[in-house]
């Protein structure tokens, strides 16, 4: 099967979230007198994917999650935050962080962009996510952004997908992969949407889901021999 059409998650895909998130986090929380350590950040970083995994399932709304992980990170130490403002801050923090890629990323994305089509396509805020992508070196290589906030959908949905196929032509499903860190939200939301999967898996994770990729790489330049041998075959 050819694929031309490459649909790339943004967070822990083209960069590594986990240092800017380390950076945003701990900035934010200077504003209170606290000073996490790194088992406060891991704490933290628990109770941030529980509230995003409940978004996925349309448990919680964007906004109940913006703001209810800091408060109840922040309750647990005997500290009281206004939420929202909390998350203002933190987001704030997380688009001034500086990009980090990891190793490969930019030759990879430059020797995919000569042959295929490749979108950015990402859960978040709008202008925190608009502001991060503006950061990247190669942002104008790629033909599209697309931001959760914006589509007014998330991944795993088939709703964002089927709003990503309107916008760049609905032929373009066919010869499409969805490449991200997430089996639940890009993984998942690629199979809902009928096209291929590769979980790309840097932070070698074990899979103890029943979500399978159709591909497994663990670093980007893998894709681009996945990527070049199917266009062969």
């Amino acid at each position: 099967m050819k694929y031309n059409t490459i649909l790339l998650d943004f967070d822990d895909t083209l960069v590594d979230f986990y240092d800017a998130e380390d950076k945003a986090f701990h900035n934010m929380a200077k504003h209170y007198q606290h000073y996490p350590t790194a088992e406060d950040f891991q704490f933290f970083k628990q109770i941030n994917q529980a509230h995003w995994e409940a978004f996925q399932e349309n448990k919680l709304t964007k906004e109940e999650v913006l703001s209810h992980r800091f408060i109840e990170y922040f309750n647990h130490y005997g500290i009281e935050v206004d939420g929202r403002q909390a998350d203002i801050m933190f987001r704030d923090e997380l688009a001034k962080a500086p990009i980090k890629h990891f190793d490969s990323t930019l030759e990879t994305i430059d020797r995919l962009a000569q042959n295929n089509e490749l979108y950015i396509v990402t859960n978040g805020v709008t202008d925190t996510q608009k502001r991060r992508v503006a950061q990247l070196q190669f942002k104008d290589t790629f033909a599209g952004v697309f931001i959760s906030e914006e589509t007014g959908y998330q991944k795993p949905m088939i709703e964002f997908f089927d709003y990503v196929f309107d916008e760049i032509g609905e032929a373009k499903r066919e010869s499409a992969i969805i490449v991200g860190d997430s089996l639940t939200s890009d993984i998942l939301g690629g199979k809902n949407a009928n096209i291929a999967t590769c979980w790309f898996n840097i932070r070698n994770k074990k899979n103890t889901s029943n979500i399978e990729p159709d591909y497994e790489i663990k670093s980007l330049d893998e894709l681009v021999k996945l990527i070049e041998m199917d266009n062969e075959t």
